[in-house]
């Protein structure tokens, strides 16, 4: 069999992989930064839990709207044209929250944010499956999907060592500058890389995703997302009620997101090593122990707490590289359209999310609010297992009919 459309080059492949990482970082940052500085902000613009929710909801809402549109142009126009187009909003975005003098203002920069957010993940996905070889893609989008937990990985960094010596305006400041960057790195590397798999390469032709199991599929991953983007955003706020400083919140965040980086990897090399699992049913055993984890923090204090986000994140949130595989895996040749539409709920539940847990915390607690993520993280386990399910009796049935 014909290997897939791999470049000449390890260093084409490695400069993919790394825009990839940065376009996807960039493009949730705006909102994992108004998260992680919510303690500085709130004191700033005058404002609370549902309103720093609602920033969240607006970006990955735009991004909802968007994704599946944006994966259809990004997969027409290819990657690099993606990654510098979404590196040029989060840009504007990042110093638009940076300017902000208001709340009004500072939402539409989150707009500005979830346009540039709808289209970075296509174009990464689109940039890896051109890139990477099938032995090495869960391993590749293992590492791609590190994006979210180096976003708060950063912004909890950022805390400690900008936002409570400078200020938070500045850790927005010095993130724009980083997506400049990527701009100009991404425009001078343009066509240096990977190009789009051909449609007569002589490889044998994708499987696919049945359309009912993977809107089925993406109901569940939105759910999940609901509780996950809840986790990175109000973790740290919610720490430093349950007792703990800014400080050391932050450093926290920073711990649970170096995890959370690093178990992303290891589960996309397990991928790589053909061990016949099922990686829908893997990250529904890993939504049960995220579920652990948010209980666990709705409960503890102190270490009970710490030990609650470490979970929360390793198991709770190490979900999306294993989802990008199963899908990326089947449709090689539209990648960039099939993920556009596993976004659309995953960004449908980062929208949903932090604003009705945002609200929940208002008219209740935060307790409350946890133990309302870990029953999002139990059912998505279940419908995600029923999406498998459908899956596999549609692929039976057209076997039967061939």
């Amino acid at each position: 069999m014909a290997s897939r459309n791999i470049p000449g080059t390890k260093r084409s492949t490695s400069v993919t992989l790394l825009q990839a990482i940065s376009s996807t970082t960039l493009g949730v940052l705006p909102a994992y930064l108004v998260g992680a500085l919510a303690v500085q902000i709130r004191d700033d613009l005058d404002i609370g839990p549902a309103e720093i929710g609602a920033g969240a909801a607006i970006l990955f809402g735009v991004t909802a709207i968007l994704s599946t549109s944006m994966g259809a142009l990004v997969q027409r126009r290819g990657t690099a044209w993606g990654i510098i187009n979404a590196s040029i909003l989060a840009m504007i975005a990042l110093l638009g929250v940076a300017w902000a003098p208001s709340l009004p203002l500072l939402y539409l920069a989150l707009i500005v944010g979830g346009v540039g957010n709808a289209m970075a993940q296509p174009a990464a996905n689109l940039g890896v499956s051109t890139a990477v070889g099938p032995s090495h893609l869960g391993l590749a989008l293992g590492i791609k999907q590190t994006a979210v937990p180096t976003a708060t990985l950063l912004s909890g960094l950022a805390v400690p060592g900008i936002a409570l010596i400078l200020g938070w305006r500045w850790v927005l400041l010095f993130a724009a500058i980083a997506a400049a960057l990527l701009v100009v790195w991404a425009a001078l590397t343009r066509g240096n890389g990977s190009q789009r798999v051909s449609d007569d390469d002589g490889s044998a032709p994708d499987r696919g995703t049945p359309r009912t199991g993977l809107v089925v599929i993406t109901i569940g991953v939105g759910i999940a997302s609901a509780a996950a983007t809840s986790l990175g955003i109000f973790l740290i706020d919610s720490a430093v009620q349950a007792g703990l400083s800014p400080t050391a919140a932050g450093l926290m965040f920073a711990v649970s997101a170096l995890i959370g980086l690093l178990i992303r990897i290891t589960l996309g090399a397990l991928m790589d090593r053909g061990t016949g699992r099922s990686p829908y049913l893997l990250v529904a055993n890993l939504l049960l122990g995220g579920a652990a984890g948010f209980l666990l923090l709705a409960v503890g204090e102190g270490l009970w707490f710490i030990a609650g986000s470490l979970l929360a994140y390793g198991a709770g949130w190490t979900w999306p590289g294993l989802v990008h595989f199963a899908v990326v895996r089947d449709n090689r040749r539209a990648a960039a359209s099939a993920t556009g539409v596993i976004q659309t709920g995953v960004a449908f539940g980062g929208a949903a999310g932090p604003l009705l847990f945002g609200f929940l915390v208002q008219a209740t607690s935060y307790g409350t609010a946890w133990i309302a993520a870990a029953g999002a993280a139990i059912v998505s386990a279940i419908i995600i297992r029923i999406g498998r399910r459908v899956i596999l009796r549609s692929r039976q049935v057209a076997e039967r009919s061939a």
